[in-house]
């Protein structure tokens, strides 16, 4: 079954998954309304001999049938000859003797079972060792203590490898008594990767699999576990990065050597051409490595006793830096600077910088990855001892880039404009093997998410948005990979150093593992966005551009110059800079959060919450934010299982933000409780329909608002909403500019279908973003009116209708004029709907321009919509008066479509450089697997005068692995294959300025298919 998407950008269609049924989407009801009983009869009957027991041996046919394995198949009675001689090559399967009314355990070696190491399969040993009287083997089903003789022979090898050769993997390398199956360190392994579950629960679990009463002595072997554990890990590591075949071994392996790439990122001599540093100019940015770096203040280290006395295993070998050079390097710099960021006063920043540290051994951990595929670098993550020091940073960051030979490197980090002050200065200072080369192109960034925080003057020079060569990405990724390894915080905070470093490694390997094995469905994804985006935005930007060209030819050439010349020299005037109201959203923040920070510093208290009262109503207003935007897109989407899937995704984040922002909430305002539990109650609610409690929110009367919320959390809010108005105000005046041109163009020029799809898609742009902004003014009113009530604020913040929204030089049409407008769009071809969400006022009111006559006519007399001015002593006035006055304004005017003009520039080119780099990164990643399997290959016979098994292990894994990247080249290259082929169509047609985008819609449909998120 497919998806109907009509008229989508590139003719792509996402095919859907087969319809399902209630037995299959709901299979408990089923069960439990006709099958349970069934299923407890048929369980508890196996506490019996069963219904096929006859009273004879199921295997000889003799008498005395009464011991069952319970991990063989069929629960078969057999006679004590049979059990031993089924069980010789499965020693430790779990048996039961029936004693007359029911089973009770016991085990092979009570009934006589001995197991000979170091001969074949049924040969004793003429010389052999008996083993420990108790030797324990820990395995996936349980702890058994077993009978084990020892070869014992002149050419015998050692204890350890006869233990090995079984795969058993011994806890003691002298003298072992005890031994761990390599199936249960493997089953460890998995569950702890993935599941995150600590080796002591895990141990605790296989002792209850034994005896669940309690009444059992155990022998206890859970350090030995623990150490084993260890050992595994660090093998494992080693055998996949092939230090197995290198002759310098485990101990040779350089620094990084064992990380897990990122198969998708630039890597010079592995995935992209050798002759890349003679690439053109502008080409040259596809060789851009984009880094993303953070800290993580969850990731805390206690200090412990032996601390001095458990090195890491593989220190530096794969993500983390080698902390025992490391360690002792950024401490002789602590005194040197206590916080980094006078930006922006992010909570997780100020808490760490500021929070007793005794007790600790470190206060966190920061890391390096790459921001398009969130891999973490090798040698890119460290921990830190007292906050979010910028030596800290800086080693792990150069750390992370020490073997990178790419000229262009973009790092994100979300205070990137104050530690890139004097980075360059600090460089110096670095040890010669971190030092970085003069060649090197630094551009500093702050993520997505965290710019809107910064100061005004950050964000067009910091940000990615308008960063040339970077694509859309958003450089959270730190963020994401966060949520996996906090999983492991608590179980990490109580190791000692090695143990702790050697675990991060093991999991940081393993999420860039899965990282790369999901790449192809990645990739594929955001190919299929990246199509779509493309050919929108560059839509939208060609037909605002060629409306411009009609009046403003000459400022265009201005405004051109004027951004290149700004992308090559920041310092140089910004294109994005536009006068401001007297109030911002981000003045009125920045001043909450430092009145917040001087109470904070003049209480002797503290909150048991991460975040202040001020950050908390903030972060109430941004949710809504969220909320209103995904509303507007699932109005607007077709219902795609694609689309579906990304809803779903967005909805999880925003409960799990709510859910935080909730915690907070009850902490700062403890009578909300009550409501708050109330409303948790109600689970049918999809999140964006949440209400968030906040003290404007129309669930509150006056009497119950001024009752639950203190004085000061109602003035935040209310300075928040009134800054928040006057942005949305701006913002409507831009986007009214915008329209006003656009629609100038629309009456002039369009004389085909494809000049008509290029105005459509930028009438929806300017539509939908117009239509945002103003349903965040009429919140904003709202809130105002619900928190001062009606007062002189409302002669400038007024209720705004449909009608408001309306240009200097625009009137409402009059109900012939609609008539007239339906049936000529009618006729041209638009849909209905089209028509009626126009005349309706989705893309804002229906409104025609004023020509010069009607402005000194009668029409002149008709007062101008009051969002064009903000104080009251511009009321009332009329078209004439305030186009004499918008004559002074002009410079505004020309700011406002520039600034639209820019934005709209950048949002093309960085879709035009996602549906590059989407397809660069799928070729990398196909050369980076063909290289692999020739590395595999290259690593047999590296290591000389081995013995014949040795030398044949060493082959077959690396002959496997080889046929591993081989099979991912053929399976990745085809499933990318119609959509490559796609996307370069596209591209093509974006390239090319002779070709119209009514091409675009001539291609042939590609149906593709993709996979949900594991």
């Amino acid at each position: 079954m497919e998806s109907s998407t009509e008229g989508q950008p590139g003719n792509l269609k996402v095919k859907e998954k087969a319809k399902r049924y209630q037995n299959s989407d709901a299979p408990l009801i089923i069960w439990k309304e006709s099958y349970r009983d069934k299923y407890l009869d048929n369980n508890i009957s196996l506490e019996g001999r069963g219904r096929l027991f006859n009273g004879c041996c199921a295997v000889c046919g003799s008498e005395g049938a009464n011991f069952r394995c319970t991990e063989c198949y069929g629960y078969r009675m057999t006679c004590k000859d049979c059990v031993l001689k089924q069980h010789n090559d499965d020693p430790l399967h779990t048996i039961q003797v029936w004693e007359g009314r029911y089973f009770q355990a016991t085990s092979l070696r009570d009934l006589g079972l001995h197991i000979q190491l170091g001969h074949r399969p049924g040969h004793d040993c003429e010389q052999r060792v008996k083993g420990h009287k108790d030797f324990v083997i820990i395995h996936s089903n349980g702890i058994h203590l077993i009978n084990v003789y020892f070869c014992g022979c002149p050419d015998a090898p050692d204890h350890v490898t006869q233990l090995m050769e079984v795969g058993w993997w011994p806890t003691s390398s002298i003298d072992p008594q005890s031994a761990a199956t390599n199936q249960v360190l493997r089953l460890f392994h998995i569950m702890n990767l993935r599941g995150h579950i600590p080796p002591t629960d895990f141990y605790s679990s296989l002792e209850l699999s034994v005896d669940g009463t309690g009444l059992q002595k155990l022998p206890d072997r859970q350090q030995q576990f623990m150490d084993v554990v260890r050992q595994w890990r660090h093998v494992k590591m080693g055998k996949r990065a092939a230090r197995g075949h290198d002759p310098s071994g485990l101990a040779g392996t350089a620094p990084g050597a064992a990380a897990v790439l990122c198969r998708a990122c630039p890597l010079e001599g592995v995935n992209i051409p050798s002759d890349w540093m003679s690439a053109p100019a502008d080409e040259a940015w596809i060789y851009n490595l984009t880094l993303a770096m953070d800290a993580n203040f969850k990731q805390k280290a206690r200090l412990r006793p032996n601390d001095a006395q458990d090195p890491p295993l593989g220190p530096g070998f794969a993500c983390t830096v080698d902390h025992e050079t490391y360690l002792p390097e950024v401490l002789k710099h602590t005194k040197d600077q206590d916080e980094i960021s006078h930006c922006v006063a992010f909570s997780a920043v100020y808490s760490a910088n500021t929070k007793k540290s005794k007790g600790l051994r470190a206060t966190g951990i920061g890391s390096v990855t790459c921001a398009r595929h969130e891999v973490f670098r090798p040698n890119g993550t460290g921990d830190l001892q007292k906050g979010e020091r910028q030596i800290n940073m800086d080693w792990l960051f150069l750390s992370a880039i020490m073997f990178c030979q790419l000229i262009y490197v973009v790092i994100s980090y979300d205070i990137a404009c104050q530690w890139a002050i004097n980075f360059y200065a600090r460089l110096f200072k670095m040890p010669k093997n971190l030092q970085m080369p003069s060649w090197r192109n630094l551009r500093f960034k702050v993520p997505k998410f965290h710019l809107p925080a910064h100061k005004d003057e950050c964000h067009a020079r910091y940000g990615l948005n308008f960063t040339e060569g970077v694509g859309k990405v958003d450089a959270e990724g730190p963020e994401r990979t966060w949520s996996t390894t906090n999983e492991l915080a608590r179980s990490l905070s109580v190791m000692t150093p090695g143990g702790r470093w050697d675990t991060m490694d093991d999991h940081c390997n393993n999420s860039n593992y899965r990282k790369m094995s999901q790449l192809d469905n990645t990739l594929m994804k955001r190919l299929v966005k990246a199509i779509a985006e493309a050919i929108t935005y560059t839509r939208a930007f060609n037909a605002f551009h060629d409306a411009l060209m009609m009046e403003h030819d000459d400022l265009l050439e201005q405004w051109q110059r004027m951004v290149e010349a700004w992308e090559k020299d920041p310092a140089k005037p910004c294109p994005y800079d536009l006068p401001t109201s007297n109030v911002t959203m981000n003045q009125v923040k920045k001043r909450l959060i430092e009145e917040e920070l001087l109470r904070e510093r003049q209480s002797s208290g503290s909150i048991g919450s991460g975040k202040t009262m001020s950050a908390m109503i903030i972060e109430g207003v941004e949710i809504e934010e969220v909320q209103r935007n995904l509303i507007a897109d699932v109005k607007v989407a077709n219902g795609t299982m694609f689309q579906e899937t990304n809803f779903t995704k967005r909805r999880t984040t925003l409960f799990r933000r709510i859910r935080r922002f909730r915690e907070a909430q009850v902490i700062h305002i403890p009578a909300l409780r009550t409501h708050v539990e109330e409303l948790d109650a109600n689970t049918d609610l999809e999140p964006e329909f949440i209400p968030l409690l906040l003290p404007s929110d129309s669930y509150f009367d006056n009497k119950d608002r001024l009752a639950i919320f203190p004085l000061d959390v109602i003035s935040a809010e209310a300075q928040l909403r009134e800054a928040q108005a006057f942005d949305a105000l701006a913002d409507i005046r831009n986007k009214l500019r915008a329209r006003t041109v656009a629609a100038k163009y629309k009456s002039k020029m369009i004389n085909s279908q494809g000049m008509w799809t290029r105005q459509r898609t930028l009438q929806d742009v300017i539509g939908r973003r117009l239509q945002a902004s103003t349903e965040t003014y009429r919140i904003a009113y709202r809130g105002l009116l619900g928190l001062n009530g009606p007062g002189p604020w409302m002669d400038v913040l007024q209720e705004l209708h449909s009608n408001d929204v309306r240009g200097i030089n625009e009137r409402l049409m009059y109900d012939e004029e609609k008539a007239a407008y339906r049936q000529a769009q009618l006729n041209a071809g638009v849909s209905e709907g089209e028509v009626d969400a126009i005349l309706n006022g989705v893309y804002g009111a229906p409104t025609v321009p004023l020509s010069s006559l009607l402005i000194r006519g009668e029409s002149a007399r008709l007062p101008i919509s009051w969002i064009w001015y903000s104080t009251p002593s511009f009321q009332g006035k009329t078209n004439e008066e305030v186009a004499m006055k918008e004559g002074a304004s002009v410079k505004e005017i020309e700011a406002s479509l520039r600034v639209e003009w820019c934005k709209a520039r950048a949002r093309a080119r960085r879709a035009r450089e996602e549906l590059i780099l989407v397809q660069e990164e799928m070729r990398r990643s196909l050369q980076f697997c063909q290289w692999r399997s020739e590395w595999w290959i290259r690593q047999i016979g590296q290591r000389s005068n081995l013995p014949w098994w040795l030398n044949e292990g060493l082959a077959a894994y690396a002959t496997e692995q080889s046929s591993i990247e081989r099979m991912r080249v053929d399976r990745w290259a085809e499933r990318w294959g119609d959509i490559r082929m796609r996307a370069r169509e596209v591209q093509l047609t974006l390239d090319d300025t002779d070709k119209t985008f009514s091409s675009l819609s001539k291609l042939k449909e590609v149906v593709i298919e993709v996979e949900d998120d594991s």
